[in-house]
């Protein structure tokens, strides 16, 4: 049973090694084996290798971040909540950071865009965290909280748009995620910031292992078991917040991730994270492979090819796979 899952985790890293090689060097016009066999060609200054430098591989490091934080955000959701269907943004996180990015084409057209909705994103969840409560903090008020508060800044962002038809197409466009922009977070300070976030999740490993289990066999009392939730929601909110920061708001991948996941390799932790991490990293490396091939030379918005590949395959884990959220 033990090398199975280990076999699983092999099979992962190759899925997400193969959805890395579509999205950095394949294209309309193939599958860029020239363009992959130029890569290891040392001071090549040639039109490929700029466009691998400055434009192909800045967009699988994002697509990458991205994945994996929204995968991780959902798996420590639906385990804290013991709720399959939890997913990243019930803590307001999405409508946060819609309202960060329709400011930003507002008043500062467009200009670092994702650093706004990451920063509309981290307010947003720490004021839904707040009103939840501390003391008495309980996974349903967190809830009702966030969509209470996401039915409002949504309804907010609709009259901004509304108001400015000029500007309603970047809004929306912007507002669909994509990796291309260059925030004012450089690459390298946002894969360090990730690859601390990632070491740390691991080091949470076996909490999570115990908030599966019943409750009254871990926790003393009830104030432990809401200390740990309300640690597990925090570090969510920083790795969507962190999502958002890299490809904008992005949906379906929290929820996905971690079910089929789960399917593949059970409930045990120690072999789920890494599951969980390449699966989600693939998914949206794929998507972006999609996003600017299905209709070249236009591309489509990467929330949007998410949403195709992910309303589907959601759908038929519901229907056929029914089982999984009975776990």
């Amino acid at each position: 049973m033990r090398k199975n899952k280990i076999f699983s985790i092999v099979i992962l890293l190759f899925l997400f090694l193969g959805c890395f090689y579509l999205s950095v060097f394949a294209g309309h016009d193939g599958f860029g084996v020239d363009l992959f066999l130029k890569s290891f060609q040392l001071n090549d200054r040639s039109e490929d290798a700029v466009i691998l430098e400055l434009i192909r591989y800045p967009r699988a490091i994002k697509a990458i971040v991205a994945g994996v934080c929204l995968a991780l955000a959902g798996l420590f959701l639906q385990t804290v909540s013991k709720n399959p269907l939890a997913e990243p943004y019930i803590t307001g996180i999405s409508s946060g950071a819609g309202l960060g990015i329709v400011l930003s084409v507002l008043f500062f057209n467009s200009a670092n865009y994702s650093f706004f909705g990451f920063l509309g994103a981290m307010v947003s969840s720490l004021l839904v965290i707040s009103f939840a409560g501390f003391r008495k903090f309980s996974i349903t008020k967190l809830i009702l909280v966030g969509l209470s508060i996401n039915i409002f800044v949504s309804a907010l962002i609709s009259m901004i748009i509304l108001m400015n038809s000029e500007k309603s197409y970047s809004m929306l466009y912007i507002l669909s995620g994509n990796l291309t922009e260059n925030n004012l977070v450089s690459d390298k300070h946002l894969l360090l910031i990730f690859f601390v976030i990632l070491l740390f999740s691991a080091f949470l490993i076996p909490k999570l292992n115990f908030l599966r289990l019943d409750e009254g066999m871990v926790f003393s009392s009830v104030k432990h078991k809401n200390m740990y939730s309300i640690f597990f929601i925090i570090c969510s909110a920083l790795l969507t917040s962190l999502s958002v920061l890299a490809a904008g708001i992005l949906g379906f991948i929290g929820i996905i991730a971690p079910l089929i996941s789960k399917m593949i390799v059970g409930q045990d932790f120690r072999y789920l994270f890494f599951v969980n991490i390449f699966l989600g990293a693939s998914l949206i490396l794929f998507a972006d492979f999609l996003s600017r091939t299905l209709i070249y030379p236009m591309q489509i918005p990467l929330g949007l090819v998410v949403a195709f590949i992910g309303a589907p395959v959601f759908v038929f884990f519901l229907t056929k796979k029914g089982d999984i959220l009975n776990d």
